[in-house]
């Protein structure tokens, strides 16, 4: 079957590999915002080895007209949102997958929004992009554990390995039109893309919350920071314990804290 891949990140390519050879990619589609970045970069390099024609899609605008026909399309780690012009133009529609619960966490940094929100496991869902912001038939779902460690890169991580291991059943009834169900858009939220200045770790907060957002913060995304005098300070954990260079923080709770740099 021919499909269009919509991607930011290479391991779409190991993906499609997980049903055995069944897809033809004719395109595969990356975001304009992103484009020169060294993860975008990746996945053009390895469409070009596999002579796959790479396309650009542009923030609000439609796919290009010179895309090749396909009957459906597999978005996965892209966070652009398609119109719906480019939503009808596959006959079967487009398979998404989206890394949190359906419909408490919709929308986007959602695995960051459940670790802040001290949340005990996050979701995986296959489902069919729709207009509405993930809110579409869901063909099969997953749950990866939240451990008080657990950071963002580690559950993306899983949440990638979890993907992968539903996607052939999620393809499947896909194909047949078989959802589980459909989210209520009642019962959940779209969560907002998370910026820069959201990382600024406010007064205030309890021990559990600290530690929640901090973890929540990790590279290769904006770091947790504090403004200590003039300087913008990015941290690294918290700890119990002064260690040298440590920023003193006193939770709501009346816990002494220490904030830890970054290690230059």
């Amino acid at each position: 079957m021919d499909v269009h891949l919509i991607t930011t990140d290479q391991t779409s390519f190991e993906l499609l590999e997980t049903i055995n050879g069944a897809l033809n990619v004719t395109s595969v589609i990356v975001p304009a915002n992103r484009r020169h970045t060294r993860k975008v970069a990746r996945v053009v390099k390895m469409a070009e080895c596999r002579q796959i024609p790479v396309f650009v899609h542009h923030l609000r605008s439609r796919f290009s007209r010179d895309l090749p026909p396909a009957c459906a399309a597999i978005c996965w780690l892209y966070s652009q949102i398609i119109c719906e012009q480019d939503l009808a133009r596959y006959p079967m529609g487009i398979l998404n997958m989206h890394g949190g619960k359906l419909p408490q966490y919709r929308g986007a940094s959602v695995l960051q929004w459940a670790i802040i929100n001290g949340e005990s496991e996050c979701g995986v869902s296959w489902h069919r992009l729709i207009r509405e912001v993930d809110a579409g038939p869901i063909y099969v779902e997953g749950r990866i554990p939240i451990t008080p460690e657990s950071t963002d890169y580690e559950l993306r991580q899983a949440m990638i390995l979890e993907a992968m291991d539903l996607f052939p059943k999620a393809w499947r009834r896909f194909l047949q039109s078989e959802s589980t169900r459909v989210p209520d858009i009642l019962e959940g939220k779209v969560w907002p893309q998370r910026t820069p200045l959201d990382s600024c770790i406010k007064d205030e907060l309890t021990e559990k919350e600290l530690r929640d957002f901090v973890r929540a913060q990790c590279e290769p995304w904006p770091r947790p920071f504090v403004v200590s005098g003039n300087s913008r300070v990015e941290i690294d954990r918290v700890v119990s314990e002064y260690e040298p260079g440590a920023i003193p923080y006193q939770t709501s709770d009346g816990r002494k804290t220490y904030l830890v740099p970054v290690d230059d």
